[in-house]
């Protein structure tokens, strides 16, 4: 894949980003904004920017999963879903600086 591709594809979906999506949905969007700049400046490299796009996407996947078993998120599962993005935003802070 290009660089314009990715870049263009990773653009594409900060717009398209929901408004008020709430602490997660927030969450994710600056996730993907991070990661977005980080392939326009150069800081990520774009094999780097797609493993990331993964994990962020499992991560989606696992709280979609949640909210259809049992009407929702309880306390700790987004309390799970939050470590996981925790743990994603420094996955993408120390590609960005290393």
């Amino acid at each position: 894949m290009s660089l314009k591709i990715i870049t263009a594809t990773v653009l594409a979906i900060l717009v398209a980003a929901p408004a008020s999506a709430g602490p997660l949905g927030n969450a994710w969007h600056r996730q993907q904004v991070s990661i977005g700049k980080g392939l326009v400046n150069g800081s990520l490299t774009p094999g780097e920017a797609i493993r990331l796009e993964q994990q962020a996407r499992s991560i989606r996947n696992q709280a979609r999963f949640l909210k259809s078993t049992g009407g929702g998120l309880s306390l700790p599962e987004r309390v799970y879903i939050g470590s996981q993005l925790v743990a994603a935003r420094g996955a993408i802070y120390y590609h960005k600086h290393n």
